[in-house]
């Protein structure tokens, strides 16, 4: 079928079916990307001038193309905008080898060299953050952009001025399809005045990189609604004064930019409807997401990915395969239900404890997010606490107790040990999808009931699953009801030492000598009681004050790090941050 709108030019008198003019237009600054919020009047100049006031024109614009996909039906709109964006065939193929390849064949020897040699397809999406807690720096004029292409399976970053912290860093991300892992790395570039020509790229998933992202590492992007510091940082509002500001600033040197012009549709960022779209999109049913929804939809299904892989590698992930599907979107009702009455009997004091720690852990993460989201200069935000369903409490149970597995780095929240995995409204739950395809494998006869579940036939789907869930649990199965040795970081495992009874080591005196004296902030260090309660709850520029401490004590500060004028051995930093930790970890 052929488009006969405007979107296609006429050629000698004639309509022209153009699908090359349309996927060539669909997201540069002078072409209107049919049926969506990224739309902008094709003047370059009003853009140059202000593009933030341009939204009376991307409206204009936008209602020219309903009107025009109306004619020619939004299906083919659609499918011809999903055409331009993202061709699958190219976003599966560029990852690390072909970045390392680019650096090769092409002689890059610079991040802006790298920048402008990425594929298209690798800087059409991307989200930018102006308060980076990474190691990388950010501000509103040079924010640090994260460039995630078309499903987030390989990432760049990287920021915009010599004054940040790593200014001549690239670090990407790459997710493995056969391990199911993430894999980071840096890319340090040379200075070329001192006579380095060659770029040194890091190990994967490095020490450095490893204290934020854990082992095995994790994607970190907070968690819906609230990205703090990201542009947008509110899920479909309005953008804070501070943001709008920013983002002038920022777009403003945009185009002359030796890093940032290397951004294609920049637009969307001048564009208020991306971040809160307008009745008409909304009624036209666009299906489109703000940036940084986006990525966090990306990162959670690869993340789903990595969780299910760590679940299936355990050896008892047989027996309780049955009970962790039907518990991954808690849409098949009760734990009790997936164990035999004699199971759930031992069980049940263990897991009501477990969801009163979820519960408590959580609500400190949602006031240090919503602190987080003060300072970053948008509006008050409740301190709204994640509900059980989204905090998986049942299926992180039976993963911690029953497998033996971690869950305190499943999360894509900024803040680590917490439990919140809340999407943006989606058809499908991915942890739930990528666990069905595993089990799928193994009983051929649960992908046909997932499909026809419903409540009118007694929703045969779950029936089934808690059938054969009690079935393998059952008494008669060898080591059904054993008990797995707890991993350390589970919450079922936190009883241990009290703040009173760990041994302080012998470099915390240095805290104590600043800390306690008047040259530094006052904080506690010599009462470990006081301390402990201070850890976990007392927010600060990196989250909360043990995140602050790790961060002081780490290469990364620079010259903030702690003690000030002094390098501590790595015994003496090892030993600090293991104290630190046992004592925050004692709090529970």
């Amino acid at each position: 079928m052929c488009s006969t709108s405007r979107l296609a030019p006429r050629k000698g008198g004639k309509i022209a079916c153009d699908y090359t003019w349309l996927s060539d237009n669909m997201f540069t600054a002078s072409g209107a990307r049919c049926g969506s919020r990224f739309a902008t009047q094709q003047s370059a100049t009003s853009v140059q001038r202000d593009r933030l006031n341009t939204i009376h024109k991307a409206g204009e614009v936008t209602r020219r193309c309903a009107l025009a996909a109306a004619a020619v039906r939004r299906t083919l709109c659609l499918f011809l905008g999903l055409l331009g964006a993202a061709p699958p065939g190219q976003a599966a193929a560029f990852n690390f080898a072909s970045l390392q390849s680019l650096l090769s064949q092409q002689d890059i020897g610079s991040v802006e060299e790298l920048i402008a040699a990425l594929p298209a397809v690798q800087r059409n999406r991307y989200a930018l953050v102006f308060e980076s807690r990474s190691l990388q720096g950010a501000s509103l004029e040079n924010p640090r952009a994260i460039l995630f292409g078309p499903d987030a399976r390989f990432i760049v970053t990287f920021n915009g001025s010599p004054a940040q912290r790593g200014f001549r860093v690239v670090e990407t991300m790459e997710f493995d399809d056969e391990s199911k892992e993430f894999r980071l790395r840096e890319l340090l570039f040379p200075e070329r005045a001192a006579g380095v020509d060659k770029v040194v790229v890091s190990e994967v998933n490095p020490e450095r990189c490893a204290r934020c992202h854990g082992a095995p590492a994790r994607p970190v992007w907070d968690t819906f609604p609230l990205w703090p510091g990201a542009y947008g940082g509110r899920y479909r509002a309005k953008l804070s004064a501070r943001e709008r500001a920013g983002l002038s600033a920022f777009l403003a040197l945009q185009a002359t930019h030796a890093r940032y012009s290397g951004l294609l549709g920049v637009q969307r960022f001048a564009d208020p409807q991306t971040f809160r779209s307008s009745a008409l999109s909304q009624y036209a049913g666009i299906p489109a997401e703000p940036p940084n929804a986006e990525l966090a939809i990306y990162l959670s299904r690869l993340q789903a990915q990595s969780i299910a892989r760590q679940l299936v590698r355990q050896p008892a992930f047989d027996l309780y395969q049955y009970a962790l599907l039907g518990l991954a979107d808690n849409a098949c009702g009760r734990l009790a239900d997936f164990y035999p009455d004699a199971l759930w009997h031992t069980q049940r004091h263990g897991f009501e404890r477990f969801a009163r720690d979820t519960s408590v852990t959580n609500a400190r993460q949602a006031q240090l997010k919503a602190a987080r989201a003060a300072t970053a200069g948008g509006a008050a935000v409740a301190a709204d606490s994640t509900t059980s369903d989204n905090a998986l409490v049942q299926l992180r149970f039976v993963a911690e107790s029953a497998l033996g597995v971690s869950t305190q780095d499943w999360t894509l929240a900024l803040e680590k040990g917490t439990y919140d995995f809340t999407l943006p409204p989606a058809p499908a739950q991915p942890l739930r999808e990528t666990l069905l395809a595993e089990v799928a494998t193994r009983d051929a006869a649960i992908q046909d009931l997932s499909r026809y579940s419903t409540s009118s036939d007694g929703d045969r789907y779950c029936s089934y699953l808690k059938r054969r869930s009690r079935a393998a649990l059952t008494p008669s199965n060898d080591g059904a009801q054993g008990v797995v040795a707890l991993h350390q970081t589970s919450p079922l495992a936190r009883v241990g030492p009290t703040a009173g009874t760990l041994a302080p080591p012998a470099a915390l005196q240095l805290c104590v000598s600043c800390h306690e004296t008047g040259v530094a902030p006052w904080l506690p260090f010599s009462d470990p009681t006081q301390l402990t309660q201070q850890l976990r709850i007392r927010p600060s520029a990196h989250g909360a004050l043990l995140d602050e401490i790790r961060f002081r004590l780490s290469a990364a500060a620079g010259a903030q790090h702690m003690p000030l004028g002094l390098n501590l051995s790595d015994a003496d930093r090892d030993s600090l941050e293991a104290y630190f930790a046992a004592l925050a970890a004692s709090s529970n």
